[in-house]
């Protein structure tokens, strides 16, 4: 991985630090270990049943395959953004062919001199966010470990090839120890924060957003091209002035004790009038 994006990687890693001994790492209920409940003479304890086997999540295929095709073109995106910036801080070679220089590059992965905080904590962050996508989308532990590597590969031999060459530790770091990080530390976190009653605080969002930075982008990209728009068009009955009185532009228009305007039945015409409400909501 080059020093550039590492740059960019560093944002999300370094967040990650007030979650450590914040809300999020606590249990949802502390029970004194010391404090064992007696039951009550003549009382009659009972046994609870065992708790039926969770059903096997089907994993979400479509989810993956548009998962990872938003991450080709994030990927691009970067590139083109740590293009304008000075090599001093990229440290890519830009001279000559690209294509050439990709061909030539995949063809001979190398062992990297990266700082050791690039390839052994940044790689280790960006390793666990591929396995925390592949488990939000249904797949077991062994596929979101070859989900990891298949993005960490897609990224090596992608879009950085043009200007570097692959790097044997961020081939093997970044989804094996990123495996590790995502089920025993993301993993715990999330469903900590999850299970907590009531609404979510912001630094819980928060936290959820750094330990899947993709899904939160992702969500972001379908809510800008429509991939979650939703439509309806619902019939109404109309007012003198185009106000419905039935229909959920009546309901908004008049909640409140008619804050909006006069009552619909002063307002009601002698001849009802009918037309179609369009609803978009992304």
């Amino acid at each position: 991985m080059s020093r550039g994006f590492a740059l960019l990687s560093a944002v999300f890693f370094l967040a990650l630090a007030p979650w450590f001994g914040g809300p999020a790492f606590a249990a949802p209920g502390t029970v004194d270990p010391g404090a064992e409940s007696q039951p009550a003479p003549d009382s009659v304890i009972e046994v609870p049943e065992p708790a039926p086997e969770p059903s096997a999540t089907t994993p979400d295929w479509k989810g993956v395959r548009r998962d990872t095709a938003y991450f080709l073109g994030y990927q691009f995106a970067a590139i083109a953004v740590l293009y304008t910036m000075p090599t001093s801080v990229t440290n890519w070679d830009r001279s000559g062919d690209h294509l050439d220089k990709w061909w030539d590059n995949v063809r001979n992965p190398t062992w990297d001199e990266d700082d050791f905080y690039i390839n052994y904590i940044l790689h280790p962050y960006w390793g666990a966010t591929y396995y925390i996508r592949g488990r939000e989308r249904g797949l077991s532990r062994w596929q979101s470990f070859g989900y990891s590597a298949l993005l960490s590969t897609l990224y090596e031999y992608g879009a950085e090839a043009l200007f570097e060459r692959p790097s044997y530790q961020d081939l093997i770091v970044t989804p094996l120890l990123g495996s590790l990080l995502g089920e025993f530390v993301f993993t715990p976190i999330r469903n900590n924060i999850r299970s907590k009653p009531g609404p979510l605080d912001g630094w819980d969002k928060f936290a959820l957003v750094l330990t899947d930075p993709l899904g939160a982008a992702n969500d972001l990209t379908n809510r800008i091209f429509g991939v979650e728009t939703h439509v309806s068009l619902t019939p109404f009955r109309g007012l003198s002035g185009s106000r419905p009185t039935s229909g959920p532009l009546a309901a908004a228009l008049y909640a409140g004790g008619g804050a909006a305007g006069a009552r619909p039945d002063r307002l009601r015409p002698r001849s009802p009038t009918w037309g179609l409400q369009l609803d978009v909501r992304w």
